[in-house]
This record gives structure tokens, C-alpha cells and sequence, in this order.
């Protein structure tokens, strides 16, 4: 029999952990150079729930020393190179790429094609000649108009290093050839141009590098301009800023205490709210809010509802994260989100909007904590896995196993048929269950897939709470491991409330995060500890920040292995 319905198995499955993208432990994607260490790390005893505080003490991997820049961290690094006050967005031109891994900030799976190296190139030109014709850059870089402090500055930004004695010498040569190449009549302005081209388009700007080396097999600590890149890109996605490169200037950043202070800072700026915005806009797929069609018996399903799906998740992140400190265990279980007019009704809340507020206003709606709680329940999430009015149960639970759970899951097959209509004497539940029963499918649907997705089987293809289908009661008990026990789960709030209270979910989260903070693959054997301990510290402090400065001021980032 075939397996229906976009998942079916190959092998046994069990809802293990590994990589959240659904590898098995120990795969990454094809292309990835980043490597993962080559020593097994035992699980460790779980300290009393409540009581973990780190630090999170890890060791190193060997790594990859040249990790390409992203679109977006491109971008954001044009801006702050030259202290401009918005971006150029010059990356909107560039060739789109695929997403190779969890998180597009895995730069070791990044390389450059040959489209992409045209597309660096013509930025680059169309960068030079800007910076040449603008005075308040220019004096930005270089208040007398120096070539040499001009070139050591922005050599400085663009590398994120200060340049060698060597480099200096090599491009003030290059500076002085301007007169000639550009002959604009503005000596200095042509030899800035030519500069700025190459600064822009060299291997040292478009690769965020590691170069400190040591012996074959040893731990190698990162320089402090090394560190402070790392530390920059991980937190606000672009190059460190000015407190940052003074930190390094001054070899601060090679203790705890001193990376700890500066990712504090670090969490304060808005580079960091829009990273980890980012961070969760990738985990739940908003992208996927674009593909969201209803026909025309939801009007409210209109133009521009993607966008304002994503404003509400992002609200309600921001808020939690932010506002009250606060982390996993609240964006699964918090029964309120953020809500314009448009989402206010389309959870059929016209009424509730607060005093004084305009329509297009995001603030915060209060939902019935009997039928939602966190994420999970928000229409984006739910409209977006649904088909018309009618839930995917298998998309959903996929979902949730992989990107919530860390569970293994096979991929799928090729030319899978889709699910058989649902027949009108049956339930959309009995219709997966009746598809999915039978082996192959039956290994990973019955334990692992349908057992997530039914328990939102309350929430219909559009988000409405509903208690029937089809004429009949909806059915959204289940059963599913978690922290190896199986946990009965009646109904969405139930499900948010398991999750949100097991070691098994942080541990998915605390990987998630680490795998997008530190740009490449964390692999679920080799970065046991890792992964143990966040989960542990995500579970029993209450606050994403506190993880993030935590993942960030261990050997696994700071260090590696030759």
C-alpha cells in the first residue's frame, strides 16, 4: 500500500531526538563542511528540575574557518560598514538561494556561485561609486581625507579585523591608481571608489573567517576580533559595532565574565530583536504564511493577510521575549497574542478591540485559555497547515515532531499520492488514521505524526475553535512520548501544556537556537552536552536571553578544534 497524505516511512521511525531538520543523528545536509566533532559525549545526570543555572559546560568542534555571510548579514553589514541609517538593499537583486539547512544562518553550506559572485561584484561597483560621491561617508571614514586612514578604516569595518601592515600597503597601491583608472578629477574620490570595490567584493568581506590556528587536534581559542565577529553575527546579524571592535582592541573578550557583559549588551539592541525574530520566523515557517489561499467564504483571508499573520507571531514574541524576559515554556502555553483588526476577526473577536485603537494597531487580545494556548494556536500557524476549513493533521504533527519535538523522521517518498477525499459519513481524523494505518505508514503516523496533528483537530483549516466535523464530535484525545513516557493529550491546550513542561522540547529548542546562533549543524551526538544543558536551562529559567547568553560563552562557540 501506498503511504498518503506527504509522510510516509522507509524504516522503522521512533520519536528520538536528532537534527531538528529531521536528519539522522550524525547526517547533515548535503555540502556541509562544518563538522561536528568526532567524540561521542555521554548523556549527563539531570540535575533537579527547577535547579540547573549553568553554566553550560561543553567542549569544542572542529568547525569550519570560513563561514559565508548570508543575504541578510550582508546586507546588514553594508549598513553598519559605512554607519548608514538604512540598508541599500542591493541584496534584493541577488540570486535566491535554497535553504540547505534549519536555519539560512548555517554559513558553512553557503558558497559562491557563479551568479552569486556576479552579483557580489556589481554591488561592490555600485557600493564604490556611492561611497566616492558621498562627502558624509567620506568623512565618516576618514575626517582629513587621508588615503591611509581612510584604507585602515574601512578596511577595518569591512574585514572586521584591523588590516596588516602588508594589506595597507597593497591597497594604498590600488588607491593611488584611482587618478588614472577613474580620472574623475577628485584624486581622492577616485581611489575611494576603487577601494570600496575591492573591499566589498573580497573573500574577507563575504566570509566571516576564522584564521587562529594550533596544533592538529588541539583546542584552538579565537582571537578577540575572531570572537567579537562571532559574537556579533550570532546576536544582532552583522558586523560588531563600535563597543564591540573597543572590547576587542583591548583584549577583552577572553574571559566568561567579559563575553557574558558584551552578549548582555548585545541582547539591548535592536540588531538582536530582529535576529531573533528571525530566528522563530524560520523555525515556524512563516514563509509559509505566503501560500495561504482560502476562497472567497473567508473573506478575511485576503490580500495582505500573510503579512499580518506574521506581525501578530512577531508581537507576541517580541512581547514575551523582550518585554518579560521570558522564554519557551511561555510562547507554547500563553492563552493571549497580538491582534489588528483583521486578526481580531478572523479569530471572531471583532469586539474586543481596546479603547482608542486604530485598525491597523497590533495590541494585545485575550483568548479563551480553554481552547489556545501559545504558538501553536495562533492562525498563522494553523491557517497556514490547513486545507480550505479543513486541518492537515499531517502537516501539523509533522511539524511539531521535527521542529518542536526534534523528532526522527524519515523523508518522504517520491510521487506520494494525496489523501482521499473525506467521504461525508466520516471525520477528517478518521480519514488520515484509515490512510495511515497500515505498514509502512503506521511506524511513524501512529506514534509520532497523527498524535500531534489530531490533538489540534479543534482548530479547523482557518483557526476557528470548533467542536464538530462532519456532523460528528470532534476527537482530539491522543497519546505520545515524551520524555520517554507516554503523556495522554486532550486538545491543543493540553498538548502546549506537554510540551512547554518537557525536557524533551527545550532540548529541541535549545538546539534550534544554538544551531541558528552558531551557524552550522549541532548534531545531537557529538553536541550532546549541549544540547542537554540548554534544554535544562531553558526549562528551568524562564528566559530566552539567559539561554542565548549562556550557549554563547562556552568552548562549542569561543573554541575549536584544529
Amino acid at each position: 500500500m501506498s503511504c498518503l497524505g506527504g509522510v510516509a516511512l522507509l524504516v522503522a521511525c521512533q520519536g528520538q531526538i536528532s537534527s531538528p531538520d529531521g536528519a539522522q543523528p550524525g547526517a547533515g545536509p548535503e555540502m556541509n563542511t562544518s563538522g561536528s566533532g568526532s567524540v561521542m559525549q555521554p548523556d549527563l545526570p539531570r540535575p533537579a528540575v527547577g535547579t540547573f543555572a549553568g553554566p553550560i559546560v561543553t567542549t569544542p568542534s572542529t568547525t569550519t574557518r570560513f563561514m559565508r555571510l548570508n543575504h541578510r548579514q550582508w546586507e546588514n553589514t553594508v549598513r553598519d560598514v559605512l554607519k548608514l541609517s538604512a540598508p541599500t538593499n542591493l541584496s534584493n537583486s541577488f540570486v535566491a538561494e535554497p535553504l540547505r539547512s534549519t536555519f539560512d544562518t548555517n554559513g558553512a553550506v553557503l558558497s559562491v556561485s557563479a551568479d552569486t559572485f556576479k552579483d557580489y561584484q556589481n554591488a561592490a561597483e555600485s557600493l564604490g561609486t556611492t561611497v566616492s560621491k558621498d562627502a558624509a561617508i567620506k568623512s565618516r571614514l576618514s575626517p582629513q581625507a587621508d588615503a591611509t586612514s581612510f584604507i585602515k578604516n574601512l578596511g577595518k569595518r569591512a574585514f572586521r579585523r584591523p588590516l596588516t601592515d602588508a594589506e595597507v600597503t597593497a591597497t594604498k597601491a590600488l588607491f593611488d591608481k584611482g587618478k588614472a583608472l577613474v580620472g574623475s578629477g577628485d584624486d581622492f574620490a577616485d581611489g575611494v571608489q576603487l577601494v570600496s570595490d575591492y573591499f566589498f567584493q573580497s573573500p574577507h568581506f563575504i566570509y566571516r573567517e576564522e584564521l587562529s590556528s594550533g596544533a592538529a587536534g588541539a583546542k584552538v581559542a579565537l582571537n578577540a576580533y575572531e570572537v567579537a565577529s562571532k559574537l556579533a553575527y550570532a546576536v544582532i546579524g552583522s558586523m560588531p559595532d563600535d563597543a564591540l571592535f573597543a572590547a576587542a582592541d583591548a583584549g577583552a573578550l577572553s574571559t566568561r565574565d567579559q563575553v557574558v557583559a558584551e552578549v548582555k549588551r548585545l541582547l539591548g539592541t535592536q540588531g538582536a530583536k530582529d535576529s531573533l525574530l528571525d530566528f522563530h520566523d524560520q523555525l515556524l515557517v512563516m514563509r509559509g504564511y505566503d501560500n495561504i489561499h482560502k476562497n472567497d467564504t473567508f473573506p478575511g483571508f485576503g490580500e495582505g493577510v500573510a503579512e499580518d499573520l506574521r506581525q501578530e507571531a512577531k508581537h507576541f514574541i517580541q512581547d514575551i521575549v523582550f518585554q518579560q524576559d521570558h522564554g519557551f515554556t511561555t510562547l507554547m502555553t500563553a492563552p493571549y497574542t497580538f491582534a489588528n483588526a483583521r486578526v481580531r476577526g478572523l479569530y471572531g473577536l471583532e469586539n474586543q478591540a481596546p479603547a482608542g485603537a486604530n485598525a491597523t494597531d497590533f495590541v494585545k487580545l485575550q483568548l479563551d485559555p480553554t481552547q489556545r494556548a501559545g504558538l501553536l494556536t495562533q492562525i498563522g500557524f494553523l491557517a497556514s497547515n490547513g486545507e480550505q476549513a479543513t486541518p492537515n493533521i499531517i502537516i501539523r504533527g509533522v511539524h511539531i515532531a521535527r521542529k518542536i519535538m526534534c523528532a526522527a523522521l524519515p523523508p518522504p517518498p517520491m510521487n506520494v499520492p494525496p489523501l482521499p477525499a473525506q467521504d461525508p459519513k466520516s471525520t477528517n481524523r478518521q480519514r488520515v488514521e484509515l490512510a495511515t494505518k497500515d505498514a509502512p505508514c503506521n511506524g511513524c503516523h501512529s506514534t509520532i505524526i497523527n498524535p500531534l496533528g489530531v490533538a489540534l483537530e479543534h482548530l479547523d483549516g482557518v483557526g476557528r475553535y470548533r467542536t464538530m466535523d462532519n456532523g460528528q464530535l470532534v476527537d482530539s484525545t491522543s497519546t505520545y512520548i515524551i520524555d520517554d513516557k507516554p503523556v495522554a493529550i486532550a486538545g491543543a491546550v493540553e498538548l502546549a501544556n506537554a510540551i512547554a513542561t518537557s525536557d524533551q522540547a527545550h532540548a529541541c529548542y535549545a538546539q534550534n537556537m544554538a544551531e541558528y546562533l552558531y551557524g552550522r549543524v549541532i548534531n545531537r551526538d557529538t553536541d550532546n552536552q549541549l544540547v542537554q544543558q540548554g534544554g535544562w536551562l531553558s526549562h528551568d529559567k524562564e528566559s530566552l536571553q539567559n539561554l542565548v547568553v549562556n550557549l554563547l560563552a562556552t568552548d562549542a562557540f569561543l573554541t575549536r578544534i584544529q
